[in-house]
This record gives structure tokens, sequence and C-alpha cells, in this order.
């Protein structure tokens, strides 16, 4: 199992969460292990949104966002930077808040992962 996917595995081992998936900045799916959505479409559109974010919140000059929410009515989507590189995005059933700090963990291990 590569670094990767066990960093996803053990995200995924919680209930609330639907999917992880590691992205390059630039849009590229670097992992999942999700089938039931368009992974490849979903990757471009994560990496969108950040870099999106990062534009507006430097042109209020507050700096890199700590994450994006995106809320649905029953799931939401959580993105964050990993790395100068990388970013994770999570589909979670639910609250967010309630495992915020376990994806922010998993950011930090694809970051530590991704500079070897």
């Amino acid at each position: 199992m590569t670094d990767y996917s066990k960093i996803i595995k053990d995200l995924e081992a919680n209930a609330n969460v639907e999917g992880g998936f590691i992205v390059s900045r630039d849009g590229l799916l670097i992992y999942t292990d999700v089938e039931k959505l368009h992974t490849i479409p979903f990757a471009a559109m994560s990496a969108t949104i950040l870099s999106s974010a990062e534009f507006a919140m430097d042109e209020i000059g507050e700096g890199l966002p700590k994450r994006i929410i995106v809320e649905g009515k029953k799931k939401n989507i959580v993105i964050l930077g990993a790395g100068k590189d990388n970013l994770l995005a999570v589909v979670v059933n639910g609250d967010v808040d309630k495992i915020f700090d376990k994806i922010e963990e998993a950011a930090k291990k694809i970051a530590s992962t991704g500079e070897k």
C-alpha cells in the first residue's frame, strides 16, 4: 500500500468521510479510491476552487485560506492545501467540524509524503 493510499484509507475509516482525493495544484488526480464519481473532473474542479479562493484571499490581503468548505444539503466538500504541490479534497457526510482535525492531519501527512 502506498503512503497516499494509507493516508486516504485512514481518513475514510471515519464514518463521515465518503471519499478522499489527493490532487496536484494543477488539477491532476494523484490518488483516490472513489469509484462513484467522475474523479478526473472532480479533481480539476477542486484545484480550480482552491486556486480561486487563494487568489480572492490574496486580493483582500488575508494570505492563504485555511480551508474551503462547500456545503450541500447532506454532504459537504472540504478542500485544503497539502503542501506546495498538492491539495486534499474530501467528501463528508454531515458535520465537517467533528472531523476537521483528522482532515487537517491527513493534509499534513500528504505534504510530508510529497516532500520525500
